[in-house]
């Protein structure tokens, strides 16, 4: 906690080293940009948006770990808080319970046709907060010759089949499916056999039902020489090892989202495909969808020019050759159509995929939940035991947001 808060200030020290450039009037201060975007994209950002704008941009790359963070104190703080700010769709709810947050003028929100998911993870009761850059969440990634020359049932209509055709595809040192011992990965595996996370409204917690914790029982055993997906590495090399493994053919497909394909194309989209991840029962959809926004905090020094950075940042030209280049998908009609048939597979997968909660603790559910599977993959604790631990912790952050846990047995 120490050593967050010591982060913390030393980000806005640096911030602060720019106050001299904040004094004068407006058309000679920097606006301030923080953002999270994976380092192509921010590279891109850097060499071609922000070159091209009247207003000088100081661009800040946060950590994504520590990003929310960083940003929430800034905005308590209203001293030395961004002029915009690349959010990810799980902190708008905490954002807007703060108060933090200018609502886009009507020219901004009617700029651009929405796409109706893009739409709905920007607003907060039915009102616009924010202007939706991306969206995002997992599907299966392959290369597009892959199942035409398989003769697997494609594309499976059930994550069983799925694993089914997984195994079919592991064989001598390749793996069918790539998947990350991570709790966002969890949750779409667990919403496929049936189970779920939390319901906030509700105050229920399904974390630890009998069908969660068979749920991680078998996610663990998809790694390593038995299973179909190659075993962990270290935390901070899993995805780049995916990616390795995806371009020479050792992996056949990757369950992933769009901030991976960058690494995954090695620069081009051209021959990769994407395919839904299975729904649920009842089908409904199984697999995480979120996305990436763009704020202007109240605290903002120039919102005018923020908004004009934003919708830059949104134009359909960019979306489309970012979709084209990148993976990214758009969040406007017109970026859709021109963003080639990569991008708009993905979005169709992403139709089919459901959202976290839309509450504060959806952001901070991976922090007890990710350390629980990976003890579970190593064999350190049990399913039963990782889990009930999960539920002591988020038991206490539901009563830290004011939620009323309902006791096992509760009617």
């Amino acid at each position: 906690m120490r050593a967050a808060r010591t982060f913390v200030a030393l980000v806005l020290a640096l911030a602060a080293c720019h106050a001299s450039e904040d004094k004068p009037t407006e058309p000679t201060q920097r606006l301030r940009l923080w953002h999270t975007f994976n380092p192509t994209e921010t590279r891109e950002l850097n060499r071609t948006v922000l070159n091209r704008q009247a207003t000088r941009v100081e661009s800040t790359l946060l950590p994504f770990g520590r990003a929310q963070t960083i940003l929430v104190q800034a905005l308590e703080n209203k001293t030395e808080c961004p002029d915009l700010a690349r959010i990810d769709a799980t902190w708008l709810p905490q954002l807007a319970g703060m108060d933090a947050l200018r609502t886009p003028p009507a020219e901004v929100t009617a700029a651009h046709h929405w796409l109706p998911e893009a739409l709905a993870l920007a607003s907060i009761d039915g009102q616009q907060l924010a202007i939706p850059q991306a969206l995002d969440g997992l599907a299966l990634i392959h290369h597009s010759n892959l199942i035409r020359n398989s003769g697997l049932d494609w594309p499976p209509k059930t994550v069983d089949s799925l694993l089914a055709d997984a195994r079919r595809m592991t064989q001598g040192g390749t793996y069918g499916l790539a998947v990350r011992r991570d709790g966002y990965w969890f949750v779409a595996l667990l919403r496929a056999w049936g189970g779920d996370v939390v319901d906030p409204a509700t105050g229920q917690l399904h974390i630890d039902e009998p069908i969660a914790v068979e749920a991680l029982e078998n996610f663990a055993k998809l790694f390593g020489p038995k299973g179909v997906a190659p075993s962990p590495s270290r935390v901070e090399r899993e995805a780049a090892d995916h990616a390795r493994g995806f371009r020479a053919g050792t992996i056949k497909v990757v369950l992933d989202g769009p901030w991976a394909v960058s690494a995954l194309s090695n620069g081009s989209v051209d021959g990769l495909a994407v395919t839904p991840f299975p729904k649920g029962p009842h089908g409904r959809g199984a697999a995480p969808r979120g996305g990436q926004l763009l704020v202007v905090p109240k605290c903002a020094r120039r919102p005018k020019a923020a908004w004009k950075l934003a919708l830059a940042l949104v134009s359909p030209a960019l979306q489309a050759d970012w979709a084209k280049r990148y993976g990214l998908v758009p969040t406007t009609r017109r970026g859709l159509q021109a963003g080639g048939s990569f991008a708009q597979q993905f979005y169709r997968a992403l139709k089919q995929a459901r959202p976290l909660p839309r509450h504060p603790v959806s952001a901070e559910l991976f922090d007890d939940l990710t350390p629980a599977i990976t003890a579970v993959i190593a064999g350190d604790a049990t399913a039963k035991e990782a889990l009930a631990g999960v539920r002591r912790a988020w038991t206490r952050l539901l009563r830290r947001h004011g939620v009323v846990v309902r006791d096992e047995g509760s009617p």
